[in-house]
């Protein structure tokens, strides 16, 4: 029988039992000893299951044999309870941290009943980059990577491959292979971060189960929803305000004042907010490196000067195969440089 971590145990060759709180690897794991309140290790085959960890008796287990070595992290005591079987991605900062002003912690949540085989990559800039991979015991998680404030504000993508295993008679599930694109902005936002079953602080949550069209759909949905909120909003306002976008010359305007992309600026120093600015900057332009001939006004304002010479030294020295040129004065100021694709 698979020991999970919540099950109550009695030791084989001891005296007593208590919780499973931890899978340590595929041969060991970490009990909360009931007498003195103790979290000791003890190898799976000196356990037995008295009551699982969804409640009943149960017989005595069999010598488990998962493949592979399993490093699960687990902070909880408890088992994981949901009610469909589902696998998430979470970032979630360290207990009793302020999560839009702390490092976070990249988690992967197994709440199946199958070992999952995982591939880690992300993005930070020049393409993906292969993380960790392990193994993943059923109702378990396992931290992948801590980011801090810096990588945070880079990290662009995150990449999932998941085989899913099971010993025994069992039917062959489809792979994942999942891909979440992060905006930098949610992790200072604190409405992104929300309780969930898996930790005592709240999370940025990401479901990565589900048919793959559903997944796509759901992204795209989010997309269109954001958008169309924002073209609400524009055009309430009155004919002296600028839209993000003009569609008369189909030219796309990026405010990158601090304040037009994240909430609150509490915690980040000028030199923090400046590499935000940037890491904007460069994000619009990958996004839009193939199509030639767009126009992106980039609006930096005059304020020291320092963002604009930021800006355009990029220009320069990353994208030389781009036209730059003053935006109109007109309507910008001499606070805007526009760039056309090429």
């Amino acid at each position: 029988m698979q020991i999970n971590i919540g099950d109550k145990v009695r030791f084989l060759n001891d005296v007593g039992g208590g919780t499973v709180t931890r899978i340590v690897d595929a041969k060991t794991v970490m009990v909360l000893n009931e007498e003195d309140e103790f979290e000791i290790p003890s190898l799976k085959t000196n356990l037995v299951v008295v009551e699982s960890a969804n409640g009943g008796d149960t017989a005595p287990a069999k010598q488990n044999t998962a493949i592979g070595k399993n490093s699960t992290v687990s902070d909880q005591k408890n088992a994981l309870f949901v009610e469909k079987e589902e696998i998430y991605a979470a970032f979630t900062p360290r207990e009793s941290s302020d999560p839009t002003d702390s490092p976070l912690e990249l988690y992967l949540i197994n709440d199946t009943n199958h070992i999952l085989l995982y591939n880690y990559y992300h993005e930070m800039g020049d393409g993906l980059e292969g993380i960790t991979a392990g193994n993943l015991d059923p109702k378990s998680k396992i931290i992948l990577r801590e980011y801090d404030k810096k990588e945070l504000n880079e990290l662009s993508n995150c990449h999932f491959q998941i085989i899913y295993y099971q010993q025994g008679k069992s039917s062959i599930k489809t792979p994942l292979n999942r891909e979440i694109k992060l905006q930098a902005v949610k992790f200072h936002k604190s409405s992104s971060f929300r309780e969930t079953a898996y930790f005592h602080q709240d999370s940025f949550l990401h479901k990565l189960t589900g048919e793959l069209l559903e997944y796509k759909i759901e992204e795209l949905s989010n997309k269109e929803f954001k958008q169309a909120i924002r073209e609400k909003e524009h055009s309430g306002k009155s004919a002296s305000s600028q839209p993000k976008v003009k569609s008369s010359s189909d030219i796309l305007e990026v405010d990158l004042h601090i304040n037009a992309l994240i909430d609150s600026v509490t915690g980040l120093s000028n030199a923090d907010i400046l590499e935000y600015q940037l890491n904007k900057f460069h994000e619009v332009l990958r996004q839009s490196q193939h199509e030639k001939g767009k126009k992106i006004v980039f609006i930096h304002g005059i304020g020291n000067g320092t963002l604009k010479q930021r800006v355009q030294n990029e220009l320069k020295r990353k994208y030389r195969k781009h036209y730059q040129q003053d935006a109109s004065f007109k309507e910008y100021g001499w606070g805007a440089t526009m760039v056309t694709i090429r």
